[in-house]
């Protein structure tokens, strides 16, 4: 199913969000304070580059689209954002695999939203999934695309889900804000992109999405 391009930007949620994200910042340090050899963790600065992510996401719904556009080295990104995923799938029992090609083009991208609308996507992929099941992460070239896939084979969607899944604050999973999709749009959009999703009812959900190659109009 293609995805229509966005029209809003969920404005009045940002005031919130900044202040529960000021608030877990703040904890953070004094908590790094308080115990000076968790800042030589690598889940520490982990945690702080999520959180300086999110704040990256709400200053993109702020400032519509003037996007932080520069050389972004996509093949980096995946195997990082790979590697720092596996901890959360491991957690579950789900395998994770990444299939790359053995390069991949480097593309004018906000590296901080790109990462963040793929990790939403990751994270819906765990949670559909069961135990001893995998998902795969993997990008290829076309003519005129990179083309980033997440593929599980998790439970799925209804047609009555799917026409929804988009719509701010609509979540089937437990706990789910229903913010994730919608900005994972919003920034596909926004980077003159496109997007895809095939879901079949327990057999399992694909995301496609496809940024222009530097050479390739939009």
């Amino acid at each position: 199913m293609r995805i229509s391009e966005p029209h809003d930007d969920h404005a009045g949620l940002r005031h919130e969000i900044r202040n529960n994200l000021t608030l877990l910042s703040s904890r953070l340090q004094l908590l790094a304070a308080k115990y000076p050899f968790l800042k030589n963790d690598e889940l520490y600065a982990q945690l702080q580059e999520d959180i300086n992510a999110v704040y990256a996401v709400l200053n993109y719904d702020k400032n519509g689209m003037h996007l932080q556009l520069l050389p972004c080295d996509m093949k980096s990104l995946l195997e990082e954002l790979h590697e720092s995923s596996l901890p959360l799938f491991q957690s579950k029992g789900i395998g994770l695999q990444l299939q790359l090609p053995a390069a991949l083009p480097v593309i004018r991208a906000d590296a901080r939203l790109i990462r963040q609308a793929l990790l939403n996507l990751l994270k819906n992929a765990a949670e559909a999934t069961v135990k001893g099941q995998m998902v795969c992460l993997r990008a290829e070239i076309t003519e005129t695309h990179l083309v980033i896939t997440v593929k599980d084979n998790g439970i799925g969607m209804t047609p009555e889900q799917q026409a929804h899944i988009f719509e701010p604050f609509t979540s089937y999973k437990k706990g789910g804000t229903g913010l994730g999709l919608p900005m994972v749009k919003s920034t596909v959009y926004a980077h003159h992109g496109h997007l895809e999703f095939f879901s079949v009812p327990d057999i399992g959900t694909t995301f496609r999405i496809s940024l222009p190659l530097p050479s390739s109009s939009v």
